[in-house]
């Protein structure tokens, strides 16, 4: 039986004419990619690149947000010492990545990347060298003043705010050290002024954990609240961040999942310090293949480390993998349970 793995698992979005106008506006070269981004992650393709990467141009983060991987670290002390990404390194991985046919970047893995003091310079390095699609998270506290004008000027992409709740007192209270009135503020005043200066990017997206005790109503409040200031709002599937789901769970000698993971096939994940997974929920870089301040993209992309994690996963033996064993996404998909919202566009 031919395999299939499910891009859309976990995740829906809404978007307003801002948005569809947006894409319109795109190059061919763009609907390629998100061509590929699909069909390429349903049929298990795997190109001589990878089409994505997710790059932690920092590890640092002023939050201490209750559900975030990197507060569960902090707090047991096994976060990785604080540092930013150099810009020699990251301009290493651009120029490569270009060179491969790479097409797009996010700039985020457990941080924010506003707090990166060459972040706009970054971001204009990779839109003058040919990165299709530039984008990164951010909790938007920080997008203020000069940092919001440098922004809409540096070729970004676009900018995915995550807000989580469209109500101030759940908002503050899981979103601990930052202030739902001032991201508010934040988010109306950048658009305001992307809106003024008459530019289509970057695009705006609040994008929401849809936690399990979301209600049907608090979707439709942030629904309602949200797109009057940004151009489509995502959900998006919670996931463990301590990795406990699957920790005591067995498997009978011989199981075969159906279950295939797209990433190995599609993207790369590179944090500060230049260690590349193949897995952008690897938390604790269980699953490092290389290291990019060493070797080559192309040479860790065709990895025989690599190819190995494919070939289980193909096999239907994600859980033979100890990272991918406690996966929540991974064993939802397997035991057929899915989120009531989702199957409307890639995670990316």
């Amino acid at each position: 039986m031919e395999q299939k793995t499910d891009i859309f698992l976990g995740y829906k979005e809404f978007r307003t004419e801002h948005y569809n106008k947006w894409e319109k506006s795109q190059s061919k070269r763009y609907f390629e990619y998100r061509k590929k981004w699909i069909e390429n992650a349903q049929n298990l393709v795997l190109e001589e690149f990878p089409l994505h990467l997710d790059i932690a141009i920092t590890n640092v983060c002023n939050l201490e947000c209750t559900f975030c991987a990197r507060t569960v670290r902090v707090e047991e002390g096994t976060w990785r010492k604080a540092q930013h990404m150099s810009l020699e390194l990251f301009k290493k991985i651009i120029d490569e990545a270009v060179e491969l046919g790479t097409y797009s970047i996010n700039l985020n893995l457990l941080n924010e990347p506003l707090i990166h003091p060459k972040l706009i310079e970054m971001v204009r390095y990779a839109k003058d060298k040919g990165i299709i699609d530039v984008f990164f998270h951010s909790h938007g506290g920080l997008l203020t003043g000069d940092k919001a004008e440098k922004l809409l000027e540096s070729g970004l992409d676009r900018l995915l705010i995550s807000i989580d709740s469209p109500y101030k007192e759940k908002y503050n209270k899981i979103r601990v050290l930052s202030d739902f009135d001032l991201v508010m503020n934040n988010l109306k005043q950048f658009k305001k002024m992307r809106d003024e200066k008459g530019l289509l990017s970057p695009v705006i997206r609040v994008s929401i954990i849809q936690f399990p005790d979301v209600s049907h109503k608090e979707i439709r409040d942030a629904k309602e609240l949200f797109l009057q200031y940004a151009d489509a709002i995502g959900f998006q599937q919670y996931v463990d961040p301590r990795k406990e789901i699957g920790k005591d769970k067995k498997y009978i000698d011989g199981y075969k999942s159906e279950f295939v993971c797209h990433q190995p096939f599609t993207r790369l994940s590179i944090i500060e310090d230049g260690r590349v997974s193949p897995c952008c929920l690897d938390y604790d870089q269980q699953l490092v293949i290389g290291d990019i301040s060493k070797q080559s993209l192309k040479s860790i992309w065709k990895s025989i480390k690599l190819n190995k994690i494919r070939e289980t996963l193909k096999k239907g033996e994600f859980y033979k993998i100890p990272a991918c064993a406690t996966c929540e996404r991974a064993i939802d998909a397997d035991q057929g349970i899915h989120m009531s919202n989702e199957n409307t566009e890639p995670t990316a």
